[in-house]
């Protein structure tokens, strides 16, 4: 529709575009930093992914010098330093991006500047579009994943349909398939948020660079080695993922053998192994947020034949695509009982911005703060909505407390001075070691001196020692032992939790 010729509702148009394209352009401090804290995961895992591929790469080394081993050594060890190669060409092509990309956001070590913006929202757009950067990465990414799978046809055929480089194209959350891959991923992206996605694509390259160059050393065959300890080894297609991708896991046990079949349980549920003792599980990623996925690894001991039980959590990453970002200002996850913060922003102002959840409740603390309180342990859908429309949702474990401690004063157990002892008046419980401040109250106890000829347990009720139990405490003396057991507190969730009995010896 042409715009009105009056000029003074010329200028108001022109005046009301300008203000929407402002306020399209306000990247809210929390968005930036939950880019900055996946990002930083990411960094971190490529670097375990990094040692793990090559302690495999120095396996091979060894195997070349073993008899058993030497001819099929030589044959799989150049086409593992192949994929070596490739992964690592990819791998500095990508760092190159990265620091392009900073670059055209501020970033000039060279003149003294090593920081740059991180919200800009032009750089992606310009370096990955205009410039033609981000085609040239999506052809690299497809060029590398042609020349891993033509290093052999065995590779080929076990990987075919397995590489964690994903390369189709991303459908925004309203469901819009017309813009190019480029555009997708960066167009009018913060830097922060292309370095992740860039470190993201890193964290594929690398994974492909684990499963591949392990599958070659498994060509070699069985190798003789004597071990003594086991550890549940984890593999994943990728710690960040979007909505709508599967979770690819691969679970079995390190130092597996022919002798030690192992049997491997994903969130309580029997996990098929193949002959090479892994699990092979795909689920689907589920909704934004933080996840996790229990192993369990149960195998027989080679030198007693008893069953033991090994366990590991994987956790990982959805994204949001949709600009929606709700974090947990203190956890990863959310506890019944308690008041859990989080900030909540979706690319709107924060009075346009409102929330639900699941379970329990939530409420708004002031601009993109909020409350959440569950009800019960399980997961918590916060929903976010902007001018009363669903805008998108995060899900969150949810768990009860862990147990507080119970101590006399400051002191767990162990020798303590008797008047001091005396002085504290009762048993308190304290959650330690925890972000939250819960208070706990000890409902019941029961105490004796176990130095007392008729040693017998006296009950009390409450924190603080009285009657019976305060008859106790007062006639205690230097060298004497005192018991505390059937501990009871209550804590802010309702629940009444019996703690660790306490043991004391007075001097």
């Amino acid at each position: 529709m042409a715009l009105p010729k009056e000029p003074r509702q010329k200028m108001i148009n022109m005046m009301y575009l300008v203000l929407t394209a402002l306020l399209a352009l306000n990247v809210s401090a929390e968005i930036i930093n939950a880019f900055k804290t996946v990002d930083n995961s990411l960094v971190k895992s490529n670097s375990t992914l990094t040692a793990a591929t090559d302690e495999i790469y120095t396996a091979f080394a060894a195997s070349l010098e073993e008899p058993k081993t030497r001819e099929k050594a030589a044959f799989w060890k150049p086409k593992a330093d192949q994929v070596k190669e490739l992964s690592s060409k990819m791998s500095v092509y990508i760092d190159d991006l990265k620091d392009k990309l900073k670059r055209e956001s501020g970033y000039a070590p060279e003149k003294g500047d090593t920081t740059f913006k991180v919200e800009n929202l032009d750089a992606a757009t310009r370096l990955m579009a205009t410039n033609g950067e981000g085609e040239k990465l999506r052809a690299a990414l497809e060029q590398y994943k042609k020349d891993i799978l033509a290093i052999d046809p065995d590779i080929a055929k076990e990987f075919d349909h397995s590489l964690p480089i994903n390369l189709e194209q991303p459908v925004s959350e309203a469901g819009n398939t017309n813009q190019s891959w480029t555009d997708a991923y960066f167009h009018m992206t913060p830097s922060i948020a292309a370095l992740t996605i860039l470190s993201k694509f890193q964290n594929d390259v690398k994974n492909t660079e684990n499963k591949v160059a392990s599958y070659c050393f498994k060509r070699i065959g069985e190798q003789k080695v004597i071990f003594n300890k086991f550890e549940p080894m984890i593999g994943a297609n990728s710690t960040y993922l979007m909505p709508g991708e599967q979770l690819e896991l691969k679970a079995g046990l390190g130092a597996f053998n022919s002798e030690v079949k192992p049997k491997v349980f994903v969130n309580g549920t029997p996990a098929a192994v193949n002959d090479n003792g892994v699990a092979e599980i795909k689920m689907p990623a589920g909704g934004s947020g933080g996840h996790s996925v229990k192993i369990d690894v149960k195998y027989p001991d080679p030198g007693t034949g008893e069953e033991k039980t090994l366990s590991k959590v994987f956790e990982y990453t959805v994204g949001q695509p949709s600009g929606v970002a709700v974090m947990a200002d203190k956890m990863n996850v959310l506890y019944v009982g308690v008041d859990n913060p989080l900030t909540i922003t979706a690319g709107a102002g924060s009075e346009k911005v409102s929330a639900s959840i699941s379970n329990g409740n939530v409420s708004k603390a002031g601009g993109s703060k909020y409350i959440a309180k569950p009800k019960e342990p399980g997961t918590a859908d916060v929903n976010v909505l902007v001018d009363g429309k669903s805008a998108g949702k995060v899900s969150f474990r949810v768990k009860y407390l862990p147990p507080p401690t119970a101590m006399v004063g400051t002191f767990e157990m162990g020798q303590v001075p008797t008047a001091q002892f005396k002085a504290m008046g009762g048993v308190r419980a304290v959650l330690q070691n925890s972000e939250f401040e819960a208070n706990y109250e000890v409902i019941s106890y029961s105490i004796a001196d176990q130095s007392a000829g008729d040693f017998n347990l006296v009950p009390n009720n409450g924190a603080r020692w009285s009657g019976a139990a305060a008859n106790v405490v007062n006639n205690l003396k230097p060298g004497r032992s005192v018991y505390i057991a059937d501990i009871k507190a209550r804590g802010p969730d309702g629940r009444t939790i019996k703690l660790r009995d306490l043991s004391f010896i007075l001097r």
